[in-house]
């Protein structure tokens, strides 16, 4: 750093800090407002359309300086955090009336995108900061969800893929590595544009945090926690006592589902938009509570596998549709639960309001009774007995008045009778405002203003104010002190209100002091039950799902699936559970899977539109809802456990990392077929379309015949290419079904009901006409279409011109596109986009 010793002693300070922090915006207290300096203030002002200023720091040129209000700095400081910088907040630690000199100001933490406790985070999503320790063999990452306290560890094999998968599916904010962490795996994070990579090369396990990891000898988790402790510990500065108990996550142990297969179902986000709209989760959260819903997005990202652990949910579920009046009386109190996981975080960090603890109250007064009404359900006995706190409901409910103020400094928190001093003090102040308003009305009568009052500001406390036209009678013997000159008027002050004033605004001082002592008291009395607290969040949270599966079961006519040890599917009348939901007036269509022990794939031809992925994903959706732990939509539904899905549907491509539509397909058809099983559960949508026909026709049948007779997994695989059907007339385990249509004249009409055997066409022309393209053009296509079949029949095939007006231009442009295109190596979809632009070059006539 250059030599700073001509600035100013305050701006010393700040250059001195912002050398410890260089990669954080300094936001440095001054009175009212946070200020920032130099190059910070630069950043600052164009990304939070600040005025640039400047300030006078010792030199000539004034410095760069743009500021904020401390009241309104969460908002900003927030809007920095999405932009991915990090803000350290320098705040005033002694009263300024009280220093000798600068006032002494520190760091009181660094708030970075993994770990911003806004309490406008949204209440149902979780975000994380992640510690990523990179070895020889492999990955070991450690997840933190600040808001919350949970803390969860992995290791994972050295892939792109895996890494990918992880910080994707946890909503990964931040991430902390050792300066030597792997660039391939760097670049990948860097290239993700939403993740911030933090430096921490300190890997010791401070005494105080060796609870939360009791137990686990693994080296390489060890290490990679401390990683993240000491981070947090840097950046937080202050008590972290919600964490909870380190989790070991094994995969293996949950149903599971690579990142582009739960995008692919949009189990909790959407393909649309990325947020939770439209998605299983925003369909099944019938959820009352913020930590219902939150828990409810983990069972559905983790399916179990466990037969034990899906029936126990699933009996629960069975009883809450059985008891109508008990779910009724369920939903009554399960709205006065409010979020226990991120209420404790606020605890342990001190920064709790009082309505915080208003809401605790109320959410341990209506906890015993939640857990009294489910106490005859058939599972989940252990909450009889579990502990709803109520010693502390006892200490804490009468502490609190009924509609306290946002904020401990507002005053006026704490019930009379809390505390004596506290009552005593109130009454110095009642009694000093009552004898303000005495002293007027004597002084009216004494001076004989009749406009004379008394008023109070911030910074000349109390005066006797009076108008201009009566400043005549005030008379010496009054004993008046001028105290301020307005425009219109003179204040002044007198003996006996000056000593009032010290002694009402002294009590009024103390009265706030003494109720923030006895505030943080409080939430101390609260901190030692955060562990209990935890424990009855997890249970609440679980009540709450289970209260919405029932819900939903009871609305939408679910039935209880049925599980087996074999390998045969039979779901009757299945439906796809949004879209049955969605199409209230036009009744869904059902469908059946019917799969026996043998059968492994099922070959599903039929038309665009006509109603495959639907049905594909529709399946897909009803195992996971099944080994959740839900009712399904359907007539019945006997089902293996599945340890796997995979799933190939719709088309993109991955733009960051240069690769084709194609080239992801062949990907992640790749990942599939290396590791499913024979429980696996694998949906191929149009594998191979990315290609020419027949290398893309060559590859779909060789994976079907890998799959068939190498991996033996349930699949399901739509086709375009109709010759793959000849698979199922030759095989046992091989299957033709397709979705009907009814044709008329020309005219299809999509029943969207899927039946036994293979297609006889796509109908593409059919679909062509539903989009309403030019019959023209509709016409030019069955002729092109009819010489193509007599081409693959006879090898003869003779072009033939559209009949068009001559003078037409835009006729002419939409012939010449025709003659040029080369049909013979157009897959299906690049058919049926080529018909989509002559359509708008028609249409834009």
């Amino acid at each position: 750093m250059a030599d700073t010793s001509k600035y100013t002693p305050m701006m010393q300070h700040y250059l001195q800090i912002k050398k410890e922090n260089p990669d954080a915006i300094i936001f440095y207290r001054l009175g009212d407002f946070y200020e920032m300096f130099f190059e910070d203030a630069k950043t600052a002002s164009l990304e939070l359309d600040l005025v640039l200023t400047g300030r006078n720091a010792g030199v000539e040129e004034k410095v760069p300086m743009c500021g904020v209000p401390h009241h309104a700095a969460n908002s900003y400081i927030q809007r920095l955090i999405q932009k991915g910088y990090k803000v350290a907040i320098v705040e005033q630690v002694e009263d300024p009336a009280l220093a000798k000199g600068l006032v002494q100001r520190e760091v009181i933490r660094i708030v970075t995108p993994g770990t911003i406790m806004d309490e406008n985070t949204d209440e149902k999503t979780s975000a994380y900061i992640a510690s990523i320790y990179d070895y020889q063999f492999g990955l070991c990452i450690v997840l933190c969800e600040m808001t919350t306290g949970e803390l969860k560890a992995q290791l994972m094999d050295k892939s792109v893929i895996s890494l990918q998968k992880v910080l994707l599916q946890n909503n990964v904010r931040e991430i902390v590595v050792e300066h030597s962490f792997d660039r391939r795996l760097r670049k990948m994070i860097e290239e993700l544009q939403t993740i911030t990579i933090s430096a921490m090369e300190k890997d010791e396990i401070r005494e105080i945090y060796q609870p939360l990891v009791q137990g686990n000898e693994n080296q390489k988790v060890l290490h990679t926690f401390g990683l993240l402790m000491n981070y947090l510990d840097e950046t937080q500065k202050r008590s972290m006592s919600h964490l909870q108990p380190l989790e070991m996550i094994y995969e293996q142990e949950f149903l599971q589902m690579d990142y582009s297969t739960k995008q692919n179902l949009e189990l909790t986000s959407s393909q649309r938009n990325g947020n939770r709209q439209m998605t299983l989760w925003s369909f099944m959260d019938k959820c009352l509570s913020a930590m219902g819903s939150r828990m409810l997005k983990k069972w559905i990202e983790y399916p179990l596998i466990q037969h034990i652990e899906i029936e126990k949910r699933l009996d629960a579920v069975e009883y809450l549709t059985s008891e109508f009046l008990i779910r009724d009386e369920l939903k009554e109190h399960l709205r006065y639960v409010y979020d226990l996981e991120r209420l404790g975080a606020r605890v342990a960090y001190g920064s709790a309001s009082p309505r915080d603890v208003l809401r605790l109250v109320s959410t341990l007064e209506h906890a015993p009774v939640i857990f009294d009404l489910f106490k005859d359900c058939p599972s989940y006995q252990e909450y009889r007995s579990i502990d709803t706190c109520q010693e502390l409901h006892e200490r804490i409910k009468g502490a609190i008045v009924e509609e306290p103020p946002l904020t401990i400094k507002d005053g006026g928190v704490f019930v009379d009778g809390y505390n004596e001093r506290l009552d005593e003090l109130r009454r110095i102040s009642s009694d000093g405002k009552s004898w303000i308003l005495e002293l007027e009305t004597r002084e009216r009568e004494r001076t004989g203003i009749r406009s004379l009052k008394i008023g109070y500001n911030r910074v000349f406390g109390y005066y006797i104010e009076v108008r201009k036209g009566s400043l005549d009678a005030v008379k010496p013997e009054f004993g008046y002190v001028r105290k301020q000159t307005l425009a219109n008027a003179e204040r002044f002050i007198t003996d006996e209100l000056k000593e009032k004033e010290e002694l009402i605004l002294h009590a009024q001082e103390e009265k706030i002091r003494l109720e923030a002592e006895l505030f943080a008291d409080l939430l101390n009395q609260i901190k030692v039950y955060l562990p209990k607290l935890h424990d009855l969040a997890q249970a609440l949270a679980t009540i709450d799902v289970l209260y919405a599966l029932a819900v939903l079961a009871v609305d939408h006519g679910y039935v209880r699936p049925q599980f087996h040890d074999g390998h045969a599917i039979d779901i009757v009348e299945g439906r796809h559970p949004i879209l049955d939901s969605m199409m209230k007036k036009k009744r869904y269509v059902s469908n059946n899977l019917h799969m026996d022990e043998r059968q492994a794939i099922s070959i599903i031809t039929g038309p665009n539109m006509g109603g495959k992925s639907t049905y594909m994903r529709q399946n897909a959706l009803l195992v996971i809802m099944a080994q959740i732990g839900s009712f399904v939509p359907a007539r019945k539904a006997d089902l293996p456990i599945f340890d796997q899905i995979f799933t190939r549907i719709g088309a993109s491509d991955d733009i960051l990392s240069g690769k084709s539509t194609f080239m992801v397909e062949m990907m992640e058809a790749n990942h599939a077929l290396q590791h499913a099983t024979d429980r696996s559960l694998i949906l191929f949508d149009e594998i191979g379309r990315g290609t020419s026909t027949y290398d893309g026709m060559a590859l779909a049948q060789a994976m079907i015949e890998y799959i068939n007779e190498n991996i033996h997994a349930k699949t399901l695989f739509s086709t375009h290419y109709h010759e793959l059907t000849q698979l199922g007339e030759h095989s046992e385990e091989i299957r033709n079904i397709h979705v009907d249509v009814h044709e008329e004249d020309d005219h299809v009409t999509f029943l969207y009901r899927v039946v036994d055997g293979k297609a006889d066409k796509s109908y593409g022309i059919n679909v062509a006409r539903l989009a309403k393209l030019p019959e023209v053009i509709l016409q030019r296509a069955g002729q092109l279409l009819d010489a193509l079949e007599r081409e693959e029949n006879h090898g003869v095939y003779q072009p033939q011109m559209l009949v068009v007006e001559k003078d037409d231009p835009k006729q002419k442009e939409i012939m010449n596109m025709i003659d040029m295109i080369d049909i013979n190596s157009m897959t299906p979809m690049e058919a049926m986009s080529f018909l989509y632009e002559l359509k708008k070059k028609r249409t834009v006539q």
